[in-house]
């Protein structure tokens, strides 16, 4: 048996461990062999653990690309009301001062450029403003204002979610997935393949199927590992 490509990716190593788990959980053979216990146990922590710094990135991914939805919808309102506030039709310039006034206000508290709580903090307040009655009026009176503010709130709405999956998945917080993914490798490199090269060659019928299916999971990843390598030379020779 190959011993795993150190290359091997993040979301390829937790695949990896995963599928190597799974193998054993349902190889009551495997399972009675008393060193496969605990070393599957370990990949099994290492596996989760992973799993979840993986989540954590994607959120985190995830969450700033609804900091910048919410930034583009509030910067769009501040277009269309600045479009107003020089707009030929003296009735429409004129509904558009208190609603620019309001705008303003936040623009130059920085709105878009606080950090995430603040410029939450920001826009709820600002949405507010926006809902009081002594505006109301403003609003219905120049088109394309009111989408403009649901587009807000919707985008705020929108960050809120992704701000609470971030927390649910922060419980390694600061420990990003590459860390995971050296452990992992040298457990499977290090004890589980060479125990299960050992073993073969004793002829432990315990552990033959699972050495099996672990040798077919570490040459799927090798392969694929391999083709990403030659398409990076190929590309890099062109």
């Amino acid at each position: 048996m190959n011993k795993l490509k150190t290359a091997i990716r993040n979301a390829e190593v937790d695949g990896l461990s995963d599928s190597i788990i799974r193998n054993y959980k349902t190889d009551e053979k495997a399972q009675a062999d008393p060193f496969l216990k605990p070393t599957l146990e370990e990949l099994e922590t290492l596996s989760a653990k992973i799993t979840t710094a993986i989540l954590q990135d994607k959120t985190l991914s995830t969450l700033d690309s609804a900091d910048s939805a919410r930034d583009e919808a509030v910067k769009t309102l501040g277009t269309v009301l600045a479009a107003y506030a020089v707009f030929p039709i003296a009735s429409k310039k004129e509904l558009s001062a208190p609603l620019k006034a309001i705008y303003d206000k936040y623009a130059k508290a920085g709105i878009t450029s606080a950090n995430y709580t603040s410029e939450s903090s920001m826009i709820e307040s600002m949405l507010q403003d926006f809902a009081a009655d002594s505006v109301a009026d403003n609003i219905k009176g120049l088109e394309g204002v009111a989408e403009a503010i649901a587009s807000i709130r919707t985008a705020q709405d929108e960050f809120t979610k992704a701000n609470d999956e971030y927390v649910k998945a922060s419980s390694n917080k600061g420990v990003p997935a590459s860390s995971f993914n050296k452990p992992i490798v040298s457990l499977i490199n290090d004890k589980l393949v060479p125990y299960l090269n050992a073993m073969a060659i004793a002829g432990n019928a315990n552990c033959l199927d699972f050495a099996k299916s672990v040798e077919a999971e570490i040459n799927r990843a090798n392969e694929a590992i391999s083709k990403r390598g030659k398409k990076a030379g190929a590309k890099a020779s062109e």
